[in-house]
């Protein structure tokens, strides 16, 4: 339990009736330990964002700036020429060679046709928990590709009112996709990642407003700011995706998962004080899980001691019976649950065979569907980080 840290964001006291079933239900932070640990050492990193048509755009613009510079140099030096001349030459050659006074012809500056987004501000969205940004150390390397879109397509909505009058509303619609790359080098020069995020390679269908006229759909379409609003949403998105995976992979990260603990209402011929108090323990000692880990692993153990004691008492042949086949079955999923955070993997296993012998489906308000891989995943990332 040393490598996780946990906190309660968001803790609630929930209570559902199914029978006598109650439930607590509690938001659990916790620090996960990374699925792919870098290499010991490897604690700082910096990024770099690259893109593709600010490459060419930015090419373009320093073009433009020499064109425009030559153009009003040549325009200089035929100025200085022509204004040497004496009024009669001038005139002579207008004349005889149709040479008129020099005139300034600037190139035209270049329009963007896609976003062009301002690295700093993509770069802001990395923050690989756990680790020092500088400007050495691991490298992330964002890479936004070109923008695609396809040509848009006319579509026609047919609305029919109650008295059966039809009218129509005018859209368009077209697929788009914004290709977005990542990489992460070590500074020993070797690569870990390199991908292109999944989800930026599938082309996505766009539906503009829907207008009362075509004539109303044309004033307000304009590709450009279209285009331009399609590509930030995917960049956004892709960078949110990208951080994810980072920390996921690499950092001691911050996660949260929900969290359900399972007791039951105390009623004139049946007393659940003993399973009230331990739900309410478990909460407190969550509580204390971030700031003082040795006095919730102590509330957490004192619980399970109670859920373990009180499952000796059940009869699953029973219905009516205080701890029945249901009950039992809640009990495990608080004891499998509090298991897991206690670290006591194999514990888990052990839990997990003995609940599916009472047919859990059955026996409990919910399954313990996920929780299993969770536990899986939970174990192996403590292995792997050991």
């Amino acid at each position: 339990m040393k490598h996780i840290t946990l906190a309660l964001a968001a803790l609630s006291f929930v209570t559902v009736s199914a029978q006598n079933v109650q439930r607590e239900s509690i938001q659990v932070d916790y620090i996960s330990r990374p699925s792919e640990p870098l290499p010991a050492g490897v604690s700082t990193y910096n990024v770099v964002v690259n893109q593709s048509y600010r490459d060419q755009y930015e090419a373009e613009l320093t073009q433009w700036e020499i064109d425009t510079q030559l153009a009003q140099e040549t325009y200089n030096a035929e100025m200085e020429a022509y204004n040497a001349k004496g009024t009669g030459a001038k005139i002579l050659e207008r004349a005889l060679l149709d040479e008129k006074k020099p005139q300034l012809i600037l190139p035209r500056k270049p329009v963007a046709t896609e976003r062009v987004f301002e690295r700093g501000i993509i770069g802001s969205k990395v923050d690989m928990q756990g680790m020092t940004r500088t400007e050495d150390g691991a490298t992330v390397t964002i890479e936004i590709q070109y923008f695609e879109g396809s040509a848009p397509e006319e579509g026609k909505k047919e609305i029919k009112d109650k008295e059966g009058n039809v009218t129509f509303k005018y859209y368009r619609t077209m697929k788009y996709r914004q290709p977005i790359r990542y990489m992460v080098q070590l500074p020993d020069g070797s690569i870990v990642v390199d991908e292109v995020l999944t989800s930026s390679e599938d082309f996505t269908t766009y539906t503009s407003d829907k207008y009362t006229s075509k004539s109303a759909l044309n004033k307000a379409w304009n590709l450009t700011a279209v285009n331009n609003r399609l590509s930030q949403m995917s960049v956004q998105a892709g960078c949110i995706a990208i951080n994810s995976n980072l920390n996921d992979r690499f950092c001691f990260s911050k996660k949260t998962r929900p969290m359900t603990i399972y007791h039951a209402k105390t009623k004139k011929k049946v007393d659940y004080t003993d399973l009230n108090n331990a739900a309410l323990d478990m909460k407190m000692a969550m509580e204390k899980y971030l700031n003082q880990p040795e006095a919730s692993a102590e509330g957490i153990r004192a619980c399970v001691a109670v859920w373990e004691q009180v499952l000796t008492e059940a009869d699953f042949d029973n219905k009516k019976a205080r701890i029945n086949r249901k009950m039992a079955g809640l009990l495990y999923l608080n004891l499998i649950n509090a298991n897991i955070w206690l670290e006591d993997y194999d514990r888990v296993d052990v839990l997990f065979d003995e609940m599916r012998r009472l047919d859990t489906k059955k026996s409990a308000e919910g399954t313990a569907d996920g929780l299993d891989t969770f536990s899986e995943d939970q174990r192996r990332r403590k292995e792997i980080n050991s």
